[in-house]
């Protein structure tokens, strides 16, 4: 047997939901862009001219602003089930990750409701810790995400799991 980890019983990635895909953010931003540049275009035709300075420094901060809300406000979440061990990965756009660890034989998988401060998620609890993910995904997702993690969680408890065939 070769060193280092088993193959995953189940692995799933989880993407918050975007209002932009990247087509959208570079629509947006050629947008702005050209309203710009029409905007500079006619203070320079008026004799204005230190006014295009501004308006170039303007557009570029919303364009800046407006990328790096997109990237850093990016959640990923890699849950993954091998033989020993459910783990999962938080990544916060550009920011450093978060891991946990969970013993899948005593995991306990929920769905929880949408509350006042936003989208529910999927609780995973075991000997006291609580963790929640998928609170970016859709009602649909999620429910989809849980039975298929809940039917990984099945097999990997099931008597025959551990034999070859």
């Amino acid at each position: 047997m070769a060193l280092g980890r088993e193959q995953p019983v189940f692995a799933a990635t989880l993407v918050t939901q975007r209002s932009l895909d990247q087509r959208g953010l570079t629509a947006v931003a050629v947008v702005l862009i050209a309203a710009g540049a029409a905007v500079g275009g006619l203070f320079l035709a008026m004799g204005a001219w230190p006014v295009v300075g501004f308006v170039g420094l303007e557009v570029g901060l919303a364009v800046a602003l407006l990328l790096g809300h997109h990237w850093l406000a990016r959640v990923v979440e890699e849950v993954t089930l091998d033989g020993k061990v459910l783990r999962v990965r938080r990544r916060h756009g550009l920011m450093a990750e978060e891991a946990w660890e969970f013993p899948p034989g005593w995991l306990r998988v929920t769905v929880a409701p949408p509350g006042p401060r936003g989208a529910g998620g999927v609780v995973l609890s075991s000997h006291g810790r609580r963790l929640v993910v998928g609170s970016g995904l859709t009602e649909d997702e999620r429910e989809h995400f849980v039975s298929a993690l809940r039917e990984a969680l099945r097999r990997w408890r099931s008597p025959e799991f551990g034999t070859v065939s």
